[in-house]
């Protein structure tokens, strides 16, 4: 069971979406939060191309980290902030489609570090295919 160290966790979590100018670049939109675990979805732009028109890795991995990121940063206190301290991300197929969705869970809470998985998935039209499952490290910072 994930322990919630802040009820206004709701709050502080859609304050820090808001100021989130990379994600707001991206155009990746947060669509759901629950304690411990955030799902978001963006339009597959030029701008996210690499060379051969596939959604660049870079790209998915952000996406990764960002609801992996935020799924931690439910469980964080007050004055307590999130930062990625490791990831690694396997890339199962290119990103080809219309849009990007991903889902981050945090799979194991401890009091200094979160462990959390990622999945990021390609649509196109009605076929949503997992392109790539992220494995990450939040470490937990005082202010």
């Amino acid at each position: 069971m994930l322990k919630v160290k802040n009820d206004n966790y709701l709050n502080r979590v859609h304050e820090k979406i808001e100021s989130n100018v990379f994600m707001q670049h991206m155009g990746f939109k947060i669509s759901q939060i629950e304690i411990g675990k955030i799902t978001g979805e963006m339009p597959v732009e030029p701008h996210l191309y690499q060379q051969d028109q596939f959604v660049h890795g870079g790209a998915v991995a952000a996406v990764a980290d960002i609801v992996t990121g935020f799924s931690a940063y439910t469980l964080a206190a007050e004055d307590e902030y999130i930062v990625t301290a490791e990831i690694k991300i396997s890339y199962f197929k290119p990103a080809v489609g219309d849009k990007i969705s991903a889902v981050g869970w945090v799979l194991k809470a401890g009091s200094r570090m979160h462990f959390c998985e990622g999945e990021v998935y390609a649509h196109k039209g009605e076929k949503k295919v997992l392109i790539a499952k992220a494995s990450t490290t939040m470490a937990i910072v005082k202010k």
